[in-house]
């Protein structure tokens, strides 16, 4: 892998382990962090993204995965009667989307739906207390699905396509 390639995944895991690490300790996804996340994505699709990522994707998928994201949050919250999710992991996933563009979104859930109910679980076990009805906080596992998506894109996983053929 060559030098830039290295260089935009290290500054990648190195944003989303520290939003991760704020969020299982504290439950909250600073902004600083998730600003330095968006700038050195559109930095990385400007200079040329490893993965292939244009600009144009890279706003897309800003853009597509904030408003799902947001709909979502608003649609549980409504159903629940309470706030179901933060506004952190919109950001989140909407930044991510600067570095994976849009159709990297169902893995990015999936995974945050997985790892988190995993991580519940595990939490659960090891404190002998169910923690369904408590705070489980979704930014682990959405960091690690775009964590995930660039990486696979940097090894060219045949079945994760980010970028439509012909763009």
């Amino acid at each position: 892998m060559d030098p830039w390639s290295l260089g935009c995944a290290g500054t990648l895991t190195v944003i989303l382990i520290a939003l991760s690490a704020i969020d299982l300790r504290t439950g909250y996804l600073p902004d600083p962090l998730q600003i330095a996340l968006a700038v050195a994505g559109l930095g990385v699709v400007l200079v040329g993204s490893p993965i292939e990522i244009s600009w144009q994707l890279a706003a897309t998928g800003a853009l597509m995965n904030g408003a799902i994201f947001w709909g979502l949050r608003w649609l549980v919250s409504r159903w629940k009667g309470r706030e179901a999710m933060g506004f952190g992991d919109v950001k989140l996933v909407a930044a991510g989307g600067l570095w994976v563009g849009p159709l990297a979104l169902p893995y990015i859930m999936a995974a945050g739906g997985i790892l988190t109910l995993l991580g519940a679980v595990m939490a659960g076990v090891a404190t002998g207390k169910p923690v369904w009805r408590g705070e489980m906080p979704l930014g682990p596992g959405l960091a690690a699905g775009i964590l995930f998506c660039f990486i696979a894109g940097l090894i060219n996983v045949p079945w994760l396509v980010l970028v439509p053929h012909g763009l």
